[in-house]
């Protein structure tokens, strides 16, 4: 039987992203498709990870590889082997990984300002491709779909590190038309952003601390898209 948390929300008995424990940060904004029809977009951020201890500095400050490794990540000093001295974090911890992001677009014409700024700096985005430029504005609003341009436009003003074009309209799954929103992403993106393709059942795999194609310094307050 689901049990209802603090947050109102049911939760199995098993839920791993409960408390302190949370695993995952999920998170949702709307997105503007067609007059009526509510469509949403998702972000799926991991937590900080915890910081590495550089085991061969700890050696050499007096602390062998143990369990005082999981306090030293967790912020705790600890006592020397020998209890001559003490080993803080600060002192043995390596560079902070950043925490991985995926942000998920589904069907719209324009991305709102409160789901845009979820997408900020994503590691991996994925948006819709279903018009092209040659479709003009006129189209957009009709249809409610969106263009490969804008897609890498978008993208790139994100500070993503990678746009995987989706929802292709039936005419254009040969390789020359996927080829040709590929392009047209590109130029709209003007380099900030890996751009690929994506397919049904499409895995991509996100390096711990994720992408950094360009190394550019993690926890950089300069927004990668500008």
């Amino acid at each position: 039987m689901l049990k209802k948390g603090e947050d109102g929300f049911n939760r199995l008995p098993n839920d791993v992203n409960l408390g302190k424990n949370r695993r995952l940060i999920i998170k949702a904004a709307e997105l503007d498709h067609l007059g009526g029809v509510q469509t949403f977009g998702y972000t799926v951020e991991e937590q900080t990870p915890p910081r590495n201890i550089d085991a061969k500095k700890a050696t050499e400050l007096g602390v062998n590889p143990s369990d005082k490794y999981n306090l030293l990540k967790m912020g705790e000093s600890v006592p020397t082997d020998d209890g001559t001295g003490v080993v803080k974090p600060e002192q043995v911890l390596l560079e902070e990984l950043r925490a991985r992001k995926l942000a998920v677009l589904s069907d719209h014409r324009r991305v709102p300002p409160p789901m845009a700024g979820l997408c900020r700096n994503a590691d991996l985005l994925v948006h819709e491709a279903t018009l092209t430029k040659e479709d003009g504005v006129d189209k957009i609003k009709i249809r409610g779909h969106n263009t490969a341009e804008n897609a890498g436009i978008f993208g790139g003003e994100m500070g993503c590190e990678v746009v995987a074009l989706n929802h292709f309209v039936s005419a254009a799954v040969s390789e020359d038309a996927i080829e040709t929103l590929l392009a047209e992403a590109r130029r709209g993106n003007r380099n900030r952003s890996q751009i690929i393709s994506s397919y049904d059942f499409m895995e991509v795999w996100i390096p711990r601390g994720g992408f950094n194609f360009y190394n550019l310094p993690l926890n950089s307050s300069k927004d990668k898209g500008k």
